[in-house]
Parts: structure tokens; sequence; C-alpha cells
């Protein structure tokens, strides 16, 4: 396979080129510039555990963006999907609606989209060192954090649990014996307000403790309106909209959270305990998604006796090319599908006709999350540690789907998400004079699960309930050796051995509770004899790093490694046979990597990048039909369909050209290739996985102008682009997620004391309509969007203390 070396380097020189003038004029102005102010270096000084212990980021070799907590309320960045702005090669967003409330996490095209609890997440979610095993509930506010790491690459030696293309860790504030807080207020569009806070209380000797609370609501941006009285002769009665014609909204936010963190901390002790509790309860809405194509002319609103007749589903239901507004009603009473696409099997009933009926859900994506970890370190003597972390998390909510967003029925569903997961880690930690230091552990990992609610889907005859409760057990042993040969030459060794066992148990039965026989014909009969059918998969696997790094001066140090990783296998999670509960094979990765750390021109300038090439095999892919299976059609089941090569380019710089200026930003580029894929996926070789956007690049530049006795003002202006990629592993023009820059805007005073802050904001600041998903289904001939947040504006005011 080429490297489209040609076309691809200048596109890269292209993209380079600002940033490369920046650094330019920079390095002309550092000559004769005063050294960087102490503040302005804070986050070259910050130090990242992604190698079991403390070290400067600079000395780490490993490809990761790490940023402290200022750093971030800086960028206006207050939840986890805005690091994909920063960070080369990752990719970030809410899930769409019909996933609930989930993230889909993408490291160098790598990661996972559904949230189906039969599906490992792809890139780690670590909370505190405590590994979150779904991609549901994991959007997280980033309040009160110390610092953020986002590991690029396989972790599978380091992270471990599912970290394939690599991992994210939130660190929060530790409590620690200086007493003071803060109170923040913030008001903006949408009739936001927000309040968060903070606290550090010293106890008494070495005993320490912290308390934050957040809260958050902001109205919703995208209006459900209703299509009876928006078009008084469309053929379809008003509902009730009031004013205007508005039933609701979508996009709205309303978060609750509250953090406790006590240290046992004595200073003439080898004993360090941190006990943390947190709850949160999110009673957000839907997703923000509006239809982009509708063209289902067997689906229609209800008239006894004739299939043909009433409203069909076509182009009336699309509002405006750009505007936030949608005819979703979260309901199937009142309108009813009268015939079914001419797609075989289903083309056996053409006629049919569905009586009124059905149930109501509402644009809500409700979850509650909670938690409690415990850590113990302990010095066994100056050269021997000891580390424990113990973990229990549970997340529970509910999510409502309107997936045709029009009064019609398509598809309808309810689904209540439960995940509750035990883990513990120990990790024993020896310092070998000055030869090595090596890390050997365990990890134990107990997830279970429950998916229950009722999906309508009367376009294809479905109407059922479902409860699938899954147990997940992962049990892996570690060791980690960085052996220094000379105090500039390390070579590290790592590896890791993992026992994954995973049971899917499905319940199917009809709308009234009943069970599921072939005298429910025509509806739900491809469900016949799922209820109860259960299959486990169970596999191991060795994962193995091997790397050597070379400090080459105090500014300069390089590395390379070969790495690994996986994705753990589970079993198909949406069959329509009991013949279709089949298992999958774990997804892995070996990445072959070098890179460089720099710190230039007295530490005006950081230049830090990597080169990689992944070799991706079993890639979990949805089959359109299974040719191996006794009921082949119709399917959907996840196999390991596809093999790809992947390479790319990262770099990520820092600029001080005088002293109050920074100037940073990343660029990222990917050239995904598959090398095999199965046919009964229906993917080409020459399409790319879903989330693969080539290339991605950030700036920002800020300026901390000093007022003497009367404080500082700070400008910060930033920008985020990413290039199109496809939503979905079948491309088509419908699931083409177009390209788009954004930016933001913020303007900050402190005083002289450092106790008031006032802040001034805007994020997407020139009110770029964009969508940040788009997803076609052709069965039911719909394609929809999820909707990327307009312009908006918010004021704060915080106070020290």
């Amino acid at each position: 396979m080429q490297w489209k070396l040609g076309k691809s380097l200048s596109r890269f020189g292209m993209a380079m080129s600002a940033s490369a003038l920046a650094i330019s004029a920079a390095q002309a102005q550092t000559q004769t510039a005063e050294p960087p102010a102490e503040s302005e270096q804070a986050d070259a000084e910050i130090v990242v555990t992604a190698q079991f212990r403390g070290q400067r980021l600079q000395d780490t070799p490993i490809a990761i963006t790490a940023l402290s907590g200022e750093a971030l309320v800086a960028r206006s960045q207050t939840t986890i999907t805005d690091l994909g702005k920063i960070s080369p090669n990752v990719n970030l967003s809410n899930a769409t609606g019909l996933m609930g409330n989930s993230i889909a996490a993408f490291i160098r095209g790598v990661g996972q989209s559904d949230s189906s609890f039969a599906l490992e997440p792809g890139v780690g979610i670590y909370i505190d060192d405590v590994y979150y095993g779904t991609t549901y509930g994991a959007v997280l506010d980033l309040t009160d954090l110390d610092r953020v790491e986002v590991l690029r690459g396989p972790q599978g030696t380091l992270a471990g649990k599912n970290s394939l293309g690599g991992a994210i860790k939130l660190f929060s504030a530790k409590p620690d014996d200086e007493a003071g807080g803060f109170v923040e207020g913030t008001y903006g569009r949408f009739s936001r307000i927000d309040v968060r806070a903070s606290a550090n209380i010293p106890v008494a000797d070495g005993l320490f403790m912290r308390i934050s609370g957040v809260s958050k609501h902001t109205d919703g941006y995208m209006q459900l309106l209703d299509f009876g009285c928006v078009n008084p002769g469309g053929g379809l009665p008003a509902t009730g909209g009031q004013n205007d014609c508005r039933l609701g909204t979508e996009g709205g936010l309303d978060v609750k959270a509250l953090r406790v963190a006590v240290r046992y901390a004595p200073s003439d002790s080898p004993l360090e305990i941190n006990l943390i509790g947190d709850v949160s309860q999110n009673n957000s809405e839907q997703v923000a998604t509006k239809v982009i194509l509708a063209n289902n002319p067997n689906t229609r609103s209800y008239v006894a006796g004739n299939p043909a007749g009433g409203v069909p589903y076509d182009s009336r239901f699309i509002t405006g090319p750009e505007s936030y507004t949608s005819y979703a009603t979260y309901s199937t009473g009142g309108n009813y599908t009268s015939g079914l696409p001419p797609v075989p099997p289903f083309n056996a009933f053409p006629n049919l006709q569905v009586a009124p009926g059905g149930f109501s859900t509402t644009p809500e994506s409700r979850i509650k999350n909670w938690g409690v970890s415990g850590s113990i370190d302990y010095e066994l003597s100056d050269m021997l540690s000891l580390k424990s972390i113990t973990a229990y998390r549970k997340a529970t909510g509910t999510t409502g789907i309107d997936l045709d967003g029009s009064p019609l029925a398509i598809l309808l569903q309810e689904f209540t998400y439960d995940h509750e997961q035990f883990t513990q880690e120990l990790r024993l930690s020896a310092k070998v004079n000055d030869l090595a230091d090596v890390t050997v552990g365990g990890y134990y990992y107990h997830g279970k699960d429950l998916l229950t609610g009722r999906a309508h889907i009367p376009d294809v005859a479905f109407d059922f309930l479902t409860n699938d409760p899954v147990t997940n057990i992962s049990k892996s042993v570690f060791a980690h050796a960085e052996i220094h040969v000379s105090p500039d030459l390390n070579i590290i060794g790592g590896v890791r051995y993992t026992d994954d066992k995973k049971t899917y148990t499905f319940g199917r039965r009809n709308a009234d509770g009943s069970p599921i026989s072939p005298a429910n014909f025509p509806t739900n009969i491809l469900l016949f004899g799922l209820d109860g059918t259960s299959q486990t998969y169970s596999g191991d696997r060795f994962d193995y790093r091997i790397g050597v790094n070379y400090r080459w001066s105090d500014a300069l140090m390089t590395y390379a490694q070969v790495s690994t990783g996986y994705k753990g296998g589970g079993i198909n999670p949406r069959p329509y046979f009991a013949s279709q509960v089949v298992p999958f094979s774990p997804e892995t990765l070996t990445t072959y990597e070098v890179g460089f750390k720099s710190d230039l021109l007295d530490r005006a300038i950081r230049l830090n990048g990597a080169i990689f090439y992944n070799k991706y095999k079993g890639m979990q892919l949805q089959l359109q039909s299974c040719p191996a299976l006794p009921d082949p059609f119709p399917c959907a089941a996840v196999a390991n369909a596809g093999d790809a090569d992947v390479k790319g380019v990262e770099l990520e710089y820092t600029v001080h050209p005088v002293a109050g200026l920074t100037i940073d930003g990343a660029i990222g580029y990917l050239d995904f290739e598959y090398t095999s894929v199965n046919p009964a996926t229906g993917i080409a070789l020459s399409m790319k996985a879903p989330f693969n956007n080539e290339w991605q690049a950030s700036a920002g530049i800020q300026y901390v102008a000093e007022l003497g006795g009367a404080g500082s003002l700070t400008p910060r202006f930033d920008w985020a682009y990413q290039s199109s990629f496809y939503y979905n592993a079948v491309n088509t023009p419908l699931d083409l997620v177009a390209g788009r820059s954004l930016f933001n805007g913020r303007l900050t005073y402190e005083n002289a004391e450092r106790t008031w802050t006032v802040s001034a904001a805007v994020t997407n600041l020139f009110d770029k309509f964009y969508y940040a998903g788009t997803s076609y289904n052709a069965t039911y001939g719909v394609a929809s969007a999820a909707l990327g947040r307009p312009r908006e504006w918010s004021i704060s005011v915080k106070r020290m203390f």
C-alpha cells in the first residue's frame, strides 16, 4: 500500500503553513524576548502518570496531549467531547439519539459509536485511574479537574482494558493543606444558568477534604413543531402545539453533580489514602436531531380499509435546510403505518394495515450516574511501593427515540440502560537504584448491565419489549519495565495477559408482555424463539509494548515503539432469529510509531510530533446478510469482517514569542485503507471506516495584558477544524459528515489580588450551522442528522476565597 506521498504531504504542508509562519515569527522575536513568565510555563511542567509513575510530559515517550484544569477553562471547554477539538486525530461527540446518553469516541480512527452493552468502547475512559466500561453515560463534565491526559495509540499494557485506539484520563483536583475554594456563576444564551463551586478544607494534620458541585441548565435550541399547526392544509390534524405551533425542544441541558474527596496523607507517614464519592443527575433533552431525507411511500397516516390512502412519509416532513426545527412528536398515537417497504422478506405483506394504537415517549435522555472509589498508596521502602485502586460505579437512565422526526410511525423506542461495575487494581512498583523502574500488577473488572424497553417499528411489523441482561468479567496481569541503559537512553518493555468472559441473554416479548409465538403473524414473527436465548463469548489475549527513547539534549527527546491493543469480543446484540445469537472476536491493533518531544529556544517553543502505522485486524463490522447461518436475512449481526492499514502524522505546538503571549495548536492526518473486507457487509474496499476524518487541526492565541494595580485582561481566540468523515461503515452521501471550522472567543478580567474573575465567552463565534453526525437507514427510507450547537454567548463571574 502506498503513502500517496505527493498529495498527502502537499496538503499537510498547506495545513501547516499558518502555524509555521507563527512559529517562525516567534523564533525571530524570542531571540531578544524575555523568558516566559512562570504562569505561562505551567503546562510545560505538567506531570503525567501514563507509565504508572509521575513523569514530566516531555519525558514521557507516548503521543499524549495533557492540559491542566485552568487551561481547559481558558478554552471554554466544559465536557469531555470538547477534548476532541484540541488533540490531533481525536474525534469525540455526543452519540446520536438512537444510542442514548452516550459518547462516540474515536482516536486515530479507532473507537465505538454504538452504546450497546454487547460492544466494548475501543477508547478507554478513566476517572481518577478507574476505567469506565461503557460508552453509555460517558459524556462527563470537566469540573474541578487537576489535569486531563489524552493518550493516542493502543494502551494495551498501560491503561489496559479496551484502550485499543487510546485512552482519555480525567484526574480530579486532590484535597491539600491550603484552605480555599471558589464560587462561579454563568448566564448565557438559551437561558443558560450554571453554578460551579469548590471548597478545599484542611480537617486535621494530614487529613483534607474537597467538595465540588455543579448545576447546569440550558434551554433546548431545536424547536419541535406541530406539523398540522404549521401546515393546516397538509392532511394531518394539529396535535396541540401552543406558542407558535411549538410542542417542545431538543438539545437542552439540565445537569447537577456533587463530588466529595477525602485525603489522608500525613507528612511523616508512608501511607496516603484517597476516598472519592460522586453523584450526578442528568435530565437533559434528547440530542438535537432533524430529518434530512424522508422517502418511504409505504408509510402513511392511517386510513381504514385503504392502504394507499393517507399522507405518505416524504419530503413534506423536512424542515428548512439550516433551521433548528423538527416535526418529531415522540408518539405513534394518531398516525400509523399502512404498508411495508417492498424489500425481502417483508414484501410478503405489501398491503398490511396497522390499526390505530402505539405508545408515546418524551424527547429526553435522562441518566443518574454515581460512584465511589478508594486508592491506597504505601511506600514499603525507599525502592518499593504498593498501590491499590478499588471502585464501584453505577449508571441508570432512560432515552426516548423518534427516528422518523414526523407525526407518522416508522420507529419509536424507549430504552432504559442500567450499568454497574466493580473494579480492583493492584500495582507493585520498584525503583532499582538508577537502573530501572518496574511495575507489576493485576486488574479485575466485573460489569453487570441491563437493557430494557420497547421498540415500536410498524414499518417492519415489530412491536416488542426487550429485557437483556449482560455480565462482563475481565481479569488481567501486567508488567512494565523501563531500563535506564544510561542517563539519556531508556529501553521500555511491557506485557499484559487478559482473560475475558461476556454473557448476553435476550428477552423478547410482545408489547403486552405475552410470549412471542407463530400466532403473532405477522407482527414480531421474526423474533420467535429469541426470548431466553443466551450466548457467551470468552477469550484471552496477550499484548506487548517494546520501545526505546533517547534524550539528545535538554531540548530534544526522541522515541520509537511497537505496541498492541485490543477491543474485546462479544455477542451480536441485534438478532432477528435465535440462530443469529452468535459471538464475535476482539479487534486487534499493532502500531509502529516514532516521535519526538522538544523544547526549543530556552523553552519558548514546544514542538511534539509522531508518525505511526497501524495494522488493524478483525474489525467488528455489521453484516447485511448472514450467509454462514441458517437464517441469513434479515441480518444485522456484528462480525470480524475487515482488516485495514492506517497511517498518520501528528504535531502539537506551544509558542511563547514574548511575555504574556501564547500561541498553541495541533495538526493531525489520517490515511485509512481497507486491505480486506467481507462482502456480506456491503462495504467496498474503497470505503472508509466511520469517524476517520483525514485532517484535523486547531490553533489558539491568547495574551495576558498586565494592568498594574488594576489586574489583568486576557483575550483568547480558538479555531478547530476537522475534515469530512463517514458516520457509518457503508459509505453513502447521506452518511457523509461535512468538514467544518469552528471558532471560540473569550475575554477574561482578573483583579490584582486574583480573587475576582469576570469572563465573557462566545462559542461557535460565527454561528456555523453544521451536522455533528448524519446517518442513513435504507430500510426505512430515513436519513437524520444530529445538529451541532449554534452560537452561544455567556458571562461568568468567579470569586476565589
